[in-house]
Formats: structure tokens, C-alpha cells, sequence
């Protein structure tokens, strides 16, 4: 199996599914099942929360791959 190099450490890939593995470990971990904001458990409003993050580290992570190509043709 080949090494991870410094330069595969910083793929948007990589990156983002740690980005999204510690926050679903976070979500995983502290999963609040008798606490209600609004009659929504904690978990439904973390839910919630987490799409707006989804969406926020989706388009990053195509705007940093569109760098990286257009940084690779010129």
C-alpha cells in the first residue's frame, strides 16, 4: 500500500471526509434523546443544523476542486 504524502493529506477529498466524519462522530457521541427546544428533540435541531453544513463544505469542496483543475491545465 503506498504512503499518504503531505500533498494526498491535503486532497478536498480527504480533507472534507474528515471535515464530515467529526462531526458525525460529534453528532454520534453526544446524541441528546430527552432535551426539547420548540417540542424538536436536540437531535432533530442538530439534524437540521448539520444540512446547512453539508451544504456549506459541498460547495467548497467544489470550488477547491475547480481550483485545483484549472491550477492543473495551465
Amino acid at each position: 500500500m503506498k504512503q499518504l504524502t503531505r500533498k494526498k493529506w491535503k486532497d478536498p477529498g480527504i480533507v472534507m471526509v474528515i471535515i464530515l466524519s467529526l462531526v458525525s462522530l460529534f453528532v454520534w457521541i453526544w446524541w441528546p434523546t430527552e432535551t426539547f427546544i420548540g417540542g424538536i428533540s436536540l437531535a432533530g435541531w442538530a439534524m437540521f443544523v448539520c444540512f446547512f453544513i453539508w451544504l456549506a463544505l459541498t460547495v467548497a469542496y467544489v470550488i477547491w476542486m475547480e481550483k485545483i483543475e484549472k491550477e492543473e491545465i495551465e
